[in-house]
């Protein structure tokens, strides 16, 4: 029996030596951009053939493949992150639909620069944006950042060793010049650091630190491994190579040659075992080359497989694995916030935050609290970022949430407009004072300047944080649409020679309605002039137009959303307007040429309803191609004007296009109609694209001309018109450039062609 007991304990003993002695093996990821999913394949092959990984390190896309792997995720799990469309948002800037806060958004302005200024330090404190400070907008990934790693930080308690697998990644300190190693602290702020490439990511500051890509002083972190892990074997997967003889016109090529110092990509024999990788045709941002890049690891991993058996004898059973994955994942702390510390701001302004944020009766709010109040805080034209942290509170297992909050200036300068073959010429200034304290509160001047389009807008916001949202909007508008100049450019068809004026005031109140629409009413006056002839035989040495006035009072009741992703050439997303009328006026005419009947007194007064809906939306397939879909359906009650003219002019008009709306087209106006239309589009890339747009108009009853020149209805959709417009874009962070050809179906053989720069848009209209 004790020899028994004696053969037992030496048994145990030689089991234990094994397992303190048992192989230890270090992965060791190289940064690279999109050629850095290789690195998962290499992963898969590793764990389905049982070879175990004890530790990882990682330098940028390398740190965000390893960071994921260390918290317990598995190759599937990380293939179904980059293909999700949540990653997609990650890298683009893209704001998924249902948490655009519509309800905070302003019209949008033509501008090419935005100058943003202190006025208590006006001097000292400008900062002009043209371009953007970062190819990728961070408002996504600072959200992001928490919602991925928070819960794995709060585990491991701020030490990366105590991670599902240790864990180290590099960034880069380019003030000191020299590398940070993470082996601690917030592991959402070392990946976001590690990865953060100049002028392609933001970096972060940590410990008063600008922390850039660690690619730029070690893209390769072999001997970080050693120091921190050592390792019995190494395996390395490098897809990165140092920057060779930067080609004129290649500009990240060059940048890259700047910055990056040389890393050594070598891994001795000794160490472990080597795989390289060269990709001459992968950009960094290619991630929609997953399967490809992907299976290139996975192959390479395969083929070195017997070497790599024969350095690892020990086996890790990928089924067990994956249960411990379980239990660890399972065992990661809920998302429940409570407190909220927010730095950057004064007081009130802390007060106007948390409010965005809609706690349960506990105190706390869950995960899609924070987002939707994030994203709502990021609509505000007031608040230029937010970083948000979450620290766990072990003792009563919830988060708090900490919030960097950086404030826009308060005056807004910009400068912008539009210039096009077709005579759209405009010049745009704008000013706004913003102020953010227990409520928002902005002052805007607004002025375009140009051949057929002038527009003077004063307007006044005021935004209350009640629990239900309420907007104060006040306009006072001047513009006048001269159609004349236009004549240049229309091949075909009687010259016009319309003009319109508009002065108005109007009310709004508005609040939210859901994430992506708002629920507004207006009330205004407004005093509008149409100028015309009646003629198309004209003596220009006296001829003088005819002249309509009407004075005008009325409501508004409109459910508005726009989550489209551009002002102009929209290619994703969704517009959409149902809007109620209710008018009444009064209409003088005053004749231009020949004898006034009326001496100066003919009146029509008048009460009218008036129903419009826009639905402007974009389907994203895949291939790079877009449907867009466009309908307009309107009626008015109005009954007609003097004459067969002003009764035009006033009609609704159907113009889906930026050609169509700076041209006055009779055969597309009526006061009841439905407008249909559908663009495909073709992405040649984020920056070009082409778009051939095709529209139906079927008025229901169109408006015809008597012997009189008086207006009568014809008969029951009678004249329906088409419209269509091929277009090349290139959207530029200040502008747009388009070459299109467009053709109407009325006047007969109307064919435009043209250039256009920067963005075509309007102010505010009286009944729009």
């Amino acid at each position: 029996m004790k020899r028994l007991r004696f053969i037992l304990s030496l048994c145990l003993v030689a089991v234990a030596t094994v397992t303190l002695h048992a192989q230890k093996v270090g992965l060791v990821l190289s940064g690279g951009g999109a050629k850095g999913l290789t690195h998962i394949g290499i992963i898969r092959a590793l764990e389905e053939n049982n070879i175990p990984i004890d530790y990882v390190a990682g330098t940028s896309m390398g740190a965000i493949v390893g960071s994921l792997y260390a918290m317990g995720y598995s190759p599937d799990e990380m293939e179904r992150i980059i293909k999700s469309d949540d990653f997609r948002r990650w890298y683009t800037g893209n704001i998924e639909e249902k948490y655009v806060y519509y309800f905070k958004k302003n019209p949008p302005t033509p501008e090419f620069i935005n100058i943003r200024a202190s006025i208590k330090n006006p001097l000292h404190k400008v900062k002009t944006q043209i371009l953007p400070s970062s190819v990728v907008n961070p408002v996504q990934m600072n959200l992001a950042f928490v919602e991925l790693f928070s819960q794995a930080t709060a585990s491991c308690r701020n030490d990366f060793d105590k991670l599902f697998i240790p864990f180290r990644c590099v960034a880069s300190d380019v003030y000191n010049k020299r590398p940070i190693i993470f082996s601690e602290g917030d592991l959402g702020d070392a990946v976001r650091a590690s990865m953060s490439f100049p002028a392609v990511f933001k970096p972060i500051e940590i410990d008063s630190i600008l922390a850039y890509d660690g690619g730029i002083y070690n893209n390769f972190p072999v001997n970080i491994m050693v120091k921190d892990f050592h390792p019995d074997i190494i395996i390395g997967s490098v897809v990165s190579s140092n920057p060779g003889k930067p080609k004129e016109g290649d500009l990240f090529g060059q940048l890259e040659s700047m910055i990056m110092q040389k890393t050594d990509y070598t891994l001795p024999d000794s160490l472990g075992i080597l795989m390289t990788f060269k990709y001459d045709n992968v950009n960094l941002m290619d991630f929609d080359r997953f399967d490809e890049l992907h299976d290139i690891g996975y192959n390479r991993a395969i083929q070195l497989m017997d070497s790599i058996k024969n350095r690892i004898s020990r086996r890790m059973d990928y089924r067990l694995l994956e249960k411990k994955r379980i239990t660890y994942r399972n065992s990661l702390p809920t998302f429940r916030f409570r407190k909220i510390v927010i730095n950057g701001v004064n007081h009130q302004q802390q007060k106007y935050i948390r409010k965005e944020f809609h706690v349960e009766e506990d105190g706390t709010f869950n995960l899609e609290e924070l987002r939707r109040g994030y994203f709502r805080l990021m609509s505000d034209n007031m608040i230029s970022e937010i970083i948000p942290h979450a620290t766990y509170n072990p003792k009563d297992s919830i988060f708090d949430l900490y919030l960097n909050v950086k404030m826009e200036d308060e005056l807004s300068l910009r400068v912008g407009g539009n210039v096009g073959s077709n005579g759209s010429n405009q010049v745009y200034v704008g000013a706004t004072y913003h102020n953010l304290n227990n409520y928002a509160k902005e002052i805007s001047l607004d002025g375009q300047l140009g051949q057929i389009y002038n527009n003077l807008q004063i307007s006044a916001r005021i935004d209350m944080p009640t629990r239900l949202p309420t907007s104060y909007r006040l306009i006072a508008s001047l513009s006048t649409f001269d159609y004349q100049k236009q004549e240049k450019f229309l091949t075909k068809g009687s010259p016009i020679f319309n003009k319109q004026k508009e002065e108005f005031v109007k009310l709004f109140v508005s609040m939210p309605f859901l994430s992506r629409q708002k629920a507004e009413f207006g009330i205004g006056l407004g005093k509008l002039e149409d100028q015309y002839f009646q003629t198309n035989i004209i003596d220009f040495s006296t001829a003088k137009r005819d002249k309509s006035q009407y004075m005008i009072f009325g409501g508004s009741v409109a459910l508005d959303g726009n989550t489209l992703n551009s002002r102009q050439f929209a290619t994703s997303g969704r517009r959409e307007r149902l809007v109620a009328h209710i008018y009444t006026g009064k209409e003088r005419y005053y004749p231009g040429m020949g004898e006034d009947p009326y001496e100066g007194g003919y009146k029509y007064i008048q009460s009218w309803l008036q129903l419009s809906y826009e639905l402007e939306r974009y389907y994203n397939f895949r291939h790079n191609f877009t449907l867009g879909t466009y309908l307009k359906a309107y009626y008015s009650s109005r009954n007609f004007s003097h004459n067969y003219r002003a009764s035009m002019m006033q009609a609704g008009a159907f113009a889906p296009t930026a050609h169509s709306k700076i041209t006055y087209n009779e055969a597309f106006r009526a006061n009841q109609f439905v407008g249909l239309g559908i663009c495909p589009i073709y992405q040649f890339n984020n920056v070009f694209h082409a778009r051939l747009g095709m529209y139906g108009f079927a008025p229901i009853f169109p408006i015809k001309q008597d012997e009189n020149q008086k207006a009568y209805y014809g008969k029951l959709f009678h004249d329906i018109e088409y419209m269509g417009e091929l277009a090349l874009v290139v959207k530029l962070p200040f502008g747009a450039i388009s070459a299109y050809v467009n053709h109407y179906s009325s006047p007969s053989k109307n064919w435009n062609f043209g250039l256009t720069l920067g963005w075509q848009v309007f102010g505010t209209r009286f009944m729009e």
